[in-house]
């Protein structure tokens, strides 16, 4: 899916996007040196939670998901089936 365009605070419009991973980091991991650390972070933890056979639903948000240069970290949320 490709994102929409960021508003004038640097956010994207408030709403809950599906994208691929590949996608996000094409989004999001290019700006800056910072943001290519981040996002291979966020790809192998991706990674992680995916060997686990149990990875429902994978949620990134925070700084990492608006136009800010250098955001501190990557936030993510992951949803685990029930048998876990």
């Amino acid at each position: 899916m490709l994102l929409p365009e960021f508003n004038d605070a640097g956010d994207l419009p408030p709403e809950v996007y599906e994208t691929t991973l590949a996608e996000a980091g094409v989004c999001f991991g290019k700006k800056s040196a910072r943001r290519m650390v981040l996002v291979q972070r966020l790809k192998r933890i991706h990674q992680i939670a995916l060997q686990t056979g149990f990875l429902a639903r994978f949620v990134v948000f925070g700084s990492f998901v608006t136009h800010k240069h250098e955001p501190n970290d990557v936030d993510i949320f992951m949803i685990m089936d029930d048998n876990f």
